[in-house]
This record gives structure tokens, C-alpha cells and sequence, in this order.
């Protein structure tokens, strides 16, 4: 009976540490799982910022493309202003030859 005892005492203690270890074995499983969906995540934000970045990078070309226009549109404007700044200074001009062509008359 003695040694029934003692295997059965064995048993129990074998069967406590299986419990034991499968309660640990089940807390790293869910450790594990958890961290892939950590690195998921982790992936869908990389996604994420990757995506702003490419659509920062149209806007800023956008935003490029619209100065130069912008500049373009300035320095034509400079330029239609200066030869109609040019045209009055001739028509002045001329105006005042005429006024002294009519004083010598």
C-alpha cells in the first residue's frame, strides 16, 4: 500500500506541475499573440505614415508647381506693367513735342 501511496502522491504532483506548465505554456501563447498583434499594428501605422508621406509629397509638389505659376503670373504682370509704364512715358512724350509743334505755330 506504501507504494501505492508514494505513486499516487507522484501522480498528483506530476499532474499539478502539467497543470502548471500548461497554465505557462497558454500565458506565453497569449504573450505571443499579443505581440503579433503589436507588430500588425505596428505595420498598419507604417502603412499609415507611409501613405502621408506620399501624400505629402504631392502636396508639396502641388504646392511647387502653384509658386512657379504664382511667379510666372508676377513677373508676366511686371512685365505688361512695365511696357504699358513704357507706352505712357512715349505717349507723354509725344504729347509734349505736340504741345511744342502747336506753341511754334
Amino acid at each position: 500500500m506504501a507504494e501505492t501511496d508514494s505513486l499516487k502522491s507522484e501522480n498528483d504532483k506530476l499532474k499539478s506541475e502539467l497543470a502548471q506548465l500548461q497554465k505557462l505554456i497558454s500565458g506565453y501563447e497569449n504573450v505571443l499573440k499579443l505581440n503579433e498583434q503589436e507588430l500588425e499594428n505596428a505595420e498598419e501605422i507604417i502603412k499609415m505614415y507611409e501613405n502621408i508621406v506620399e501624400f505629402t509629397r504631392h502636396e508639396m509638389r502641388s504646392i511647387t508647381e502653384t509658386a512657379k505659376a504664382q511667379e510666372q503670373t508676377s513677373q508676366l504682370s511686371r512685365s505688361e506693367l512695365m511696357d504699358a509704364l513704357g507706352k505712357i512715358r512715349d505717349l507723354e512724350e509725344q504729347n509734349r513735342k505736340l504741345r511744342e509743334q502747336k506753341a511754334r505755330s
